[in-house]
């Protein structure tokens, strides 16, 4: 049967993944293009709708939420005022819903399309659908894709996955990963199309200044439409610089050095999380070389997880708060880690956020990471760095100040690292603990303040 809905030319690279989406032995498909790519329109007019009419079965597109399903496809108007979904000719369709919480196709044939939001697990499995086409992949939660991939595998269908390049979404590092993966396996198919393949330099340019007139920089530009994996939120303290430190070779095996102390910086939580990261410095170089992370713990506890490493400690740097004693027992943070037998401690005096963020993009290009050993239950330390950001305030249209959510955890520990940093070590990486003008910063009521150590 013709289905009579072919407009325009289909450009290479759809042609590509019509010719991936019809072939048996392809399972997965991930198409990474750019916006105006055609990705969309191009896979729902040109292998969806075909695939319905030739085959009755479900196929399901899958939105990270119901709202974005419902306004980015299901109503969704192209330039020429056609809609996407007119792609199915009202010919073939038996009955149609078109409520946010129930968008659904029945064609004559018996096939059904839906779109559905990946929060909605039940619909996910209740739609036993054959194909599922999960778009705005970056921000799609992966329990999503795992709540299909038995359905698939006992179907014998297909996932296709589509989206542009956001280093800071949920899934944005997996995307990546799988890229990469799929280049190298003749079962899955993946393309990487940015606007230069279907766009001049002048169209280009004109799209450029209107995403810098709408954002203030051309960031979502170079993400969205360059596809630069590099990039990380415009509102991100530390983007630029994780960038840099994926490609330098500065994240990698930086791990424990035996021959030489290991430092503790600590953020301090009650009810959230409470985070420690293990740091050496030895032959001018910094490396983070371990993390802990948890959730409504407590010093005493803590204090058992430090000990159970494998480190001879140097000092212990913790916030300010450090020295203020509990409501319940009068005894002091310190005091406790002393009690535990976890001595030598300082805690640093309280100071400006902005501070301590200067001190971090002093130090953090400088630092090595150890890939291996810096991962918690929420993610790699170096990953979730990029997602520290500023607020927005949608009135000014500005960013400014932290936006505290779990990613600030880790950034206040590294904060107060590089505040350590800054104070108590030379050039060298020796501790110095002295009564120098410009070292006077810290307060501790565990060790003497006269002495020099390492």
């Amino acid at each position: 049967m013709q289905i009579p809905f072919h407009r325009l030319p289909l450009r290479d690279y759809q042609q590509d993944i019509r010719q991936a989406y019809n072939d048996p032995a392809i399972t997965e498909i991930l198409a990474i293009i750019a916006r105006r790519g055609g990705k969309t329109t191009g896979i729902f007019s040109e292998c969806v709708v075909p695939d319905l009419v030739k085959e009755v079965q479900t196929i399901v597109l899958v939105y990270p939420t119901a709202k974005m399903g419902f306004r980015n496809f299901w109503n969704n108007i192209e330039n020429d005022g056609f809609k996407t979904i007119e792609h199915i000719p009202k010919g073939l369709i038996k009955r149609q819903s078109n409520d946010e919480d129930d968008m659904r196709i029945e064609l004559i044939n018996g096939s059904v399309f839906m779109v559905v939001g990946a929060t909605n697990v039940e619909a996910l499995r209740g739609a036993n659908g054959k194909k599922y086409w999960f778009d705005e992949f970056a921000d799609m939660p992966i329990e999503a894709v795992n709540v299909v991939a038995p359905i698939i595998e006992a179907n014998g269908g297909k996932m296709i996955y589509t989206g542009t390049p956001k280093i800071d979404g949920i899934n944005g590092e997996t995307m990546r990963r799988m890229h990469v993966r799929f280049k190298k396996d003749a079962t899955r198919y993946t393309c990487y199309i940015d606007a230069r393949h279907y766009m001049t330099d002048e169209q280009l340019e004109k799209v450029r200044q209107n995403y810098i007139l709408r954002n203030g920089n051309d960031f979502k530009y170079r993400q969205e439409m360059l596809l630069d994996w590099g990039q990380s939120s415009s509102a991100s303290y530390y983007g630029a610089i994780m960038s840099a430190k994926d490609k330098d070779g500065s994240i990698g095996e930086h791990g424990w050095n035996k021959n030489y102390p290991v430092f503790t910086a600590w953020d301090l939580g009650k009810a959230d999380a409470m985070v420690v990261l293990f740091f050496q410095y030895f032959k001018g170089k910094v490396r983070i070389i371990d993390i802990i992370e948890k959730n409504g713990s407590n010093m005493v506890a803590m204090a058992v997880l430090i000990k159970e490493k494998p480190y001879v400690y140097g000092h212990h740097f913790l916030p300010h708060d450090g020295t203020v004693a509990s409501t319940n027992d009068g005894v002091t943070r310190l005091q406790t880690l002393s009690r535990e037998g976890i001595t030598n401690a300082l805690t640093l005096k309280r100071q400006g956020v902005g501070v301590g963020i200067g001190y971090v993009e002093e130090w953090l290009p400088k630092i090595l990471i150890n890939k291996g050993t810096t991962i918690t239950e929420k993610g790699s330390f170096h990953r979730r760095l990029r997602l520290y950001k500023k607020k927005f305030n949608p009135e000014t249209g500005n960013f400014a100040g932290a936006d505290h959510k779990t990613q600030s955890h880790i950034a206040d520990a590294l904060r107060y690292l590089c505040t350590a940093l800054n104070i108590f070590f030379n050039e060298k990486g020796e501790f110095i603990l002295s009564l120098d003008n410009d070292r006077t910063e810290y307060e501790s009521d565990i060790v003497s303040v006269d002495f020099v150590t390492f």
